[in-house]
């Protein structure tokens, strides 16, 4: 005589919320306990059943399409834009990028990627530069005061010895008094000279732990191959470094098994007079968007009054239409021929010739 006796629920007590298997106890004919995973059914036999594991993992969603329009449900070519955009964060920096392919191909400039040959990187060896000239320098006058005070210090006590040898007590007494006087002077500049050196020590000691930590990170920027970006509504994902440009600041990076949204390249080039919008991650910023004109359409060059500070470099400039025309490079400085509040960007058409085999528009 068969009988079910009890149904047991196996979970792990250590895992928790972790369930494994359903374990049925009953007796079979002979009496025996036995034990299954499937129920007995009336004639005997057990039935097949399927488990699912509910330890399975989750892929993490890599789809940034269905994330940002469910977060910015928006119309406007301009606003939709800026769903597109992107900031890299490298070892010495951030910059912009944006995505040009739903398969996540996304575009920056090379010194953002790359900025051991960027602008910024040869200010960084400037500043390093000078600031060496400059401890040099403060070492040299440190030294000569040192020099000035030994001989101070030996003039000091060369009249000690000529005090001592005063036979006139008045003579003695007036000889003193001047000694006094020459030695606070000598114990002032002694003192502050120590201040001087102590102060330059510490700060030389800041100077080259910066100096080693730039340097290093310069170092594993040249070689990096992937990158954080962030996107629109502070998502991180890593975007591994494809191509570099030879001659334009461009790069093309890719995030792996993502959808995004995009933008699409201006079909035809762009005429002075449009107006335009910079979309990027100036100053530490995210998704700031500026407006302008396209003031000058030369070839290898767009030139507009749009404002682009540091960190934009690598973002879009687009149309009222939301197409992009140019990648945001640099502004110009002031002085130059084209006056303060200029900036320039590298046509499209560039991100088309340097990245043909990896882009389909």
């Amino acid at each position: 005589m068969r009988f079910i006796i009890t149904l047991i629920t196996v979970c792990l007590l250590y895992i928790p919320s972790t369930c494994v298997a359903e374990i049925f106890k009953y007796k079979d004919k002979d009496g025996h306990w036995q034990f299954s995973d499937s129920p007995i059914n009336e004639d005997g036999a057990t039935e097949v059943r399927a488990y699912k594991n509910s330890t399975a993992s989750v892929e993490r969603s890599n789809d940034f399409i269905t994330l940002l329009n469910s977060k910015y449900p928006l119309t406007n070519p301009v606003q939709q834009a800026t769903k597109a955009v992107v900031t890299v964060k490298s070892k010495l920096g951030s910059g912009s990028g944006f995505f040009v392919t739903e398969d996540c191909y996304l575009v920056t400039n090379k010194h953002v990627v790359r900025p051991a040959k960027g602008k910024q990187w040869d200010a960084t060896q400037a500043k390093i530069k000078k600031n060496s000239l400059i401890f040099n320098s403060n070492k040299i006058r440190l030294n000569q005061q040192k020099e000035r005070l030994f001989i101070n210090k030996q003039k000091l006590d060369d009249f000690r010895i000529y005090i001592d040898g005063l036979r006139s007590d008045k003579e003695k007494q007036i000889a003193l008094r001047e000694y006094a006087l020459y030695e606070q002077q000598y114990q002032q500049d002694l003192q502050q000279l120590n201040e001087t050196q102590r102060r330059l020590s510490l700060d030389e000691d800041i100077f080259n732990r910066q100096k080693s930590d730039f340097n290093f990170s310069s170092a594993v920027s040249n070689v990096a191959q992937s990158f954080d970006i962030v996107l629109k509504d502070n998502t991180k994902a890593r975007a591994k470094l494809i191509k570099v440009a030879s001659t334009d600041d461009l790069a093309l990076l890719k995030v792996n098994a993502c959808k995004a949204p995009y933008l699409e390249m201006a079909p035809g080039s762009v005429v002075q007079g449009t107006t335009v919008h910079a979309i990027g991650s100036p100053l530490g910023l995210r998704d700031q968007l500026t407006d302008g004109t396209v003031t000058q359409v030369l070839q290898n060059q767009i030139v507009t009054d749009a404002q682009i500070l540091p960190g934009n470099s690598g973002g879009p400039l687009i149309t009222d239409d939301g197409y992009v025309v140019a990648v945001n490079t640099i502004k110009v400085a002031k002085g130059s021929a084209l006056k303060t509040g200029f900036g320039v960007s590298i046509p499209i058409a560039k991100v088309r010739k340097n990245f043909a085999e990896y882009l389909n528009n």
